[in-house]
């Protein structure tokens, strides 16, 4: 059973006229008495997060999408508060690898490069891994494949 392909029940001029009104209200500094009767802009306003760089007629378009959704489905836009807000949580403190530590890891895997990657070395097998899923660039010297396996490898370790 292939699912069917949503389509507008509204046509495309009530839908510009839904956008062309959306933009009103903004312009106007989002009044309640240029808002749908129901106040579904200001409603879908607040639960759509807002895009960096959007613009206003981007955002008209993404309320009127919703709004349009919404009609289609019967369903209707309630902001109730029944979903509880996001809380902001500390960041976990993560020990950094000095400057020196990292370098010295870079000449670590340098090394190992140069010695044609053994697997006997302790860190080899963890040199391995990323070595095989970082691609390699075209002309990569291996003091620069070092430093981008390293940079990995320390990325791995702040997670």
């Amino acid at each position: 059973k292939i699912p069917s392909i949503p389509v507008s029940r509204r046509t495309p001029e009530d839908r510009q006229k839904d956008v062309d009104n959306i933009m009103s209200w903004m312009r106007n500094g989002k009044p309640s008495n240029l808002d749908s009767p129901d106040g579904d802009f200001a409603k879908i306003d607040q639960m759509l997060p807002t895009k960096k760089g959007q613009s206003p007629e981007d955002r008209a378009k993404e309320i009127e999408g919703v709004l349009d959704w919404c009609r289609s489905h019967g369903v209707k836009p309630v902001d109730d508060g029944s979903v509880p807000g996001f809380k902001k949580i500390g960041s976990i403190p993560i020990s950094r690898r000095s400057p020196e530590e990292r370098k010295d890891d870079v000449d670590n895997i340098l090394t190992w490069i140069r010695a044609g990657k053994p697997e006997d070395d302790d860190m080899a097998d963890e040199f391995k891994k990323i070595d095989q899923f970082l691609p390699k660039r075209k002309g990569q010297s291996p003091k620069d494949r070092a430093r981008e396996i390293e940079s990995c490898l320390d990325w791995c370790r702040q997670r």
